[in-house]
């Protein structure tokens, strides 16, 4: 794979780099495989110099998007390869990844980025409810997206871009989700196709706490919000738009309508106390326990049923973010800090407890 270069940023990552950089070599070899230390204090330039010899080091701490930019440029990706493929360095890239997607590429060169599957380590509640919202949406949204060219984010972690991408872009660094703003910048520029691959797949990692997985949803719904702002999506006239409005719909009634059940709680308790079972007795036959069984199949672990209490909270949870995010972008309530690294990451010492 000689025509495929691997980027991975990293600040601060020892303790799960060394797993990364295996899983990219056995796919490019160790030339094509460049890292770029945003600052760390801790062992990742070390580890990172004893995988490869492809490390640039940045004296100044500036974030992920910076730190691909920087490193793109640099080592001059875009001139020595025709695929670029960006990795967080605390993920594990299947083997057969790069084969599938760059037939994508060979089949059609209108496509210009070939998105793949996302699956999260399951530890614990928090994380197990993230792996259900991947496979749920993954399943159903982004193949829809796919469909109607839509795809509203490259995701970070399973993305392959043809270089020339990164000749006429560069990851904007005004927003909390550079991924999504450049996969709205390769639609407003009309730069090709993006498509969904579910046949290839990624391993990363996931919020295990709740604090973390609401700081999480907040840097990522506020990016969302930010990007809407900033490309004035829903007017683009594009099925990019399209999709962002069933989403950011989907989001606000979510909440909308479960502050609209516990307004009435009063009334129904007293007047219709039978009433009150009818919103979650629907929601629950025709939502969730569909999804559920779907998810159990899909992953075999029927285990998951112990967790739908769970998985209710965190849902509630992340649409009280989702509108939190949208009064704090466009009320410009502590939207300019810096994009860094702030995801705790937990040890991972060998590939096959990593991957599902």
């Amino acid at each position: 794979m000689k025509n495929v270069a691997i980027i991975i940023p990293a600040f601060n990552e020892e303790a799960v780099i060394k797993v990364t950089l295996e899983s990219c070599i056995e796919l490019v070899g160790k030339e094509n495989v460049y890292v770029v230390i945003d600052k760390s204090t801790d062992k990742t330039p070390k580890i990172a110099k004893s995988m490869t010899k492809n490390v640039y080091k940045l004296s100044k701490r500036g974030g992920k998007a910076r730190a691909l930019n920087k490193g793109i440029k640099k080592f001059e990706l875009t001139k020595r390869y025709r695929f670029i493929m960006p990795v967080d360095s605390d993920t594990v890239v299947s083997s057969d990844y790069l084969v599938k997607a760059l037939d994508h590429f060979s089949a059609d060169k209108n496509i210009v980025a070939v998105v793949g599957k996302v699956n999260g380590r399951k530890i614990n509640w928090i994380t197990n409810f993230r792996s259900f919202e991947y496979e749920i949406n993954q399943a159903i949204h982004k193949k829809a997206q796919s469909y109607l060219g839509g795809v509203t984010v490259c995701t970070g972690v399973s993305t392959i871009y043809r270089s020339k991408v990164f000749s006429k872009i560069k990851y904007p660094l005004d927003t909390f989700t550079e991924d999504m703003d450049l996969t709205f910048q390769i639609h407003r520029k009309k730069l090709g196709r993006i498509i969904y691959e579910p046949n290839i797949s990624v391993s990363t990692q996931d919020p295990k706490t709740i604090y973390s997985y609401i700081k999480q949803l907040q840097r990522w719904y506020s990016g969302f919000w930010q990007c809407i702002n900033k490309h004035h999506t829903p007017f683009g006239g594009q099925s990019l738009d399209l999709e962002v409005s069933i989403l950011a719909t989907d989001g606000i009634l979510n909440l909308f309508m479960v502050l609209m059940y516990m307004s009435v709680l009063p009334i129904l308790i007293f007047s219709m106390p039978r009433a009150l079972l009818i919103p979650p007795l629907i929601d629950f036959f025709l939502f969730m326990i569909p999804m559920i069984i779907y998810v159990a199949i899909k992953q075999k672990k029927p285990i998951i049923f112990l967790l739908i209490p769970h998985f209710y909270f965190l849902r509630l949870i992340s649409s009280v973010v989702f509108v939190y995010s949208f009064f704090r972008v466009f009320l410009n309530l502590n939207t300019q800090d810096k994009h860094l690294w702030q995801t705790e990451r937990y040890k991972v010492m060998k590939r096959k407890v990593w991957a599902n």
